[in-house]
């Protein structure tokens, strides 16, 4: 899990939501514990001021300890009405009535030397009158340790939510990478469940994809064998049409028919082996180091063509660990071949890397395709509506992906200088 993770997954908006219940939790409970400390504070302070202000009105002798209390017929000009809702004031206006002192309206005053709090106090018989109090009551204030106690319950609750969303997404990000790292032909990674502890909810998730993955495994090999045996089956009646056409008279309207037979022969054969290949490519072993380079320099001679047809550029030695000859050397001849058959000359093979990231791109002189429809085309059997006249099995690309993704890597289609490229990426993956 990444430090900073994006803001859209869903590890982030966990840990956000969660942050934002225990922000709304805090400024809940310090509300309600400003607004009883503010009421504690304007209590102790009617108490503290009730003698004082009813001398100061004439409703009662003065007392023995006195406060200084100002006098005003008037509203003072300098100072705010309090409001008539406020906690602390409304609880301050109750306690100065239960005591005897009548407050109708409460104006702060904050000045030097320190703020003034002026009471309306209107007692029954007699004038109204302004009384000015010096208190802190106008500057309610946190207490250090006040502070200090929320921030660091913050600081607890915001780190418990952290551990537990971080908790609760790991084995989510585990299954994606357990999806994620799994190639056909490779060895599945192990359940969930039997390397970690996981709620039921994600080992539910894990239990069905296991048993999706097995099924889909039992399919492809129900398929692969019987697309290898119909396609085994296929070839003795072939070679024996093959025969029989060579045993016709040697004549030169008979051999004439018998090119054409031999012909379709040829490219029956080669269909029947483009499905043993795309068989092959999940099924055959990678268990050989192949020198890349000498791999696609056999191929390119096997094509049989001009330099300026078809050119390499590769180093003299380019190993891969955990791979297969044959089928390294299917998949280059099947990019080589797709670049002759469906674009222009000059095609140019390119190699290079190392033993850990290496690269293969093949590149034509044609116009390439939309990305659309290169994607479309790395499914087995499916061909572009341009290469229906040309002989094939719509299998080339699918081998090529999967042979890929075998050895590690990935397809991908680019232009380079302006010029279609197909290029297989070894090493961004983990190599089965």
């Amino acid at each position: 899990m990444r430090f900073l993770p994006r803001f859209d997954s869903l590890f982030a908006r966990l840990l956000l939501a969660q942050i934002g219940m225990v922000c709304v939790l805090l400024f809940v409970l310090g509300a309600l514990f400003f607004v009883d400390r503010n009421i504690a504070i304007a209590t102790l302070y009617a108490d503290r001021w009730a003698p004082e202000l009813a001398s100061a009105a004439g409703l009662q002798p003065a007392p023995q300890a006195s406060i200084p209390v100002l006098r005003s017929a008037e509203r003072p000009s300098r100072g705010r009405v309090a409001s008539e809702y406020s906690p602390r004031f409304v609880a301050l206006r109750e306690a100065l009535r239960a005591r005897g002192v009548p407050v109708d309206e409460v104006v702060l005053a904050r000045g030097a030397p320190e703020p003034m709090v002026w009471l309306h106090v209107s007692p029954e018989g007699r004038p109204a009158v302004w009384l000015g109090v010096a208190g802190q009551l106008v500057l309610p204030e946190w207490s250090q340790r006040t502070v200090l106690a929320f921030v660091l319950s913050a600081v607890v609750l915001v780190g418990m939510s952290w551990a537990f969303t971080r908790r609760l997404t790991q084995p989510l990000e585990r299954l994606r990478t357990r999806m994620q790292t799994h190639t056909p032909g490779g060895v599945a990674a192990p359940p969930l469940g039997s390397v970690s502890a996981v709620s039921p909810e994600i080992a539910a998730i894990d239990a069905a994809y296991t048993d999706l993955l097995a099924r889909l495994q039992q399919h492809e090999r129900e398929r692969a064998v019987l697309l290898a045996g119909v396609s085994h089956d296929l070839r003795s009646p072939l070679g024996r049409i093959r025969m029989a056409a060579e045993l016709l008279p040697d004549t030169a309207d008979v051999n004439a028919r018998k090119a054409l037979i031999v012909r379709n022969i040829g490219q029956a054969d080669r269909l029947i082996e483009s499905f043993l290949d795309y068989v092959r490519s999940g099924e055959l072993a990678f268990d050989e180091t192949v020198d890349l380079a000498a791999a696609a320099r056999s191929v390119v001679a096997g094509f049989e063509r001009p330099a300026h047809e078809l050119d390499i550029a590769a180093p003299a030695s380019l190993p891969w660990p955990r791979a297969n000859r044959l089928l390294v050397e299917r998949m280059l001849a099947n990019l080589v071949d797709n670049a002759l058959k469906h674009g222009k000359p000059p095609v140019r093979l390119g190699l290079g890397g190392d033993s850990k990231h290496a690269w293969i791109s093949v590149t034509d002189a044609g116009e390439g395709m939309d990305p659309q429809t290169l994607e479309r085309l790395q499914e087995a059997f499916t061909r572009g509506d341009g290469s229906r006249s040309t002989p094939g099995s719509g299998l080339g690309l699918a081998i090529v992906r999967q042979v890929a993704a075998r050895l590690g890597g990935t397809l991908s289609f680019d232009h380079e200088d302006g010029e279609p490229t197909v290029r297989v990426t070894l090493g961004s993956a983990h190599p089965h």
